[in-house]
């Protein structure tokens, strides 16, 4: 029986873990089809052996949700390391989430002046 519930919670974690990190993402991929956003995506790959070795997503918008983006990171905070700056008036939010397989960095630039205005890039590295 402990067998089961060792499990189970280890299970739940993961669970909990992966829907967090998936709470930025599913906003970039929500906003990016909207009006009123740009969003890029770029692939490096090794030449020799075209595997991946680096997406960077960015997403711009000024449509005036920056506090969910910013509510978003908050929650994952937890998941990764934090960093949080302001200088010359825009707020820059750094997550570094490590995972086995790839190394995930969400940045959130914003105005300090205009929160509705953000900028925010997701770099993904295979391992």
């Amino acid at each position: 029986m402990k067998k089961y519930i060792i499990t189970f919670i280890v299970c739940l974690l993961t669970t909990l873990a992966t829907q967090a990190q998936n709470s930025i993402d599913n906003l970039v991929e929500r906003y990016s089809s909207s009006g009123g956003s740009s969003f890029t995506t770029a692939v490096k790959r090794n030449p020799q052996t075209q595997k991946v070795v680096k997406v960077v997503k960015t997403l711009e918008t000024d449509n005036g949700e920056g506090n969910t983006f910013y509510r978003a990171f908050k929650c994952e905070a937890r998941t990764g390391s934090w960093t949080d700056k302001v200088a010359n008036n825009e707020h820059t939010i750094l997550l570094v989430v490590e995972k086995p397989q790839q190394t995930r960095i969400y940045m959130l630039k914003r105005n300090s002046g205009n929160y509705g205005q953000v900028k925010v890039t997701i770099i993904i590295q295979p391992k």
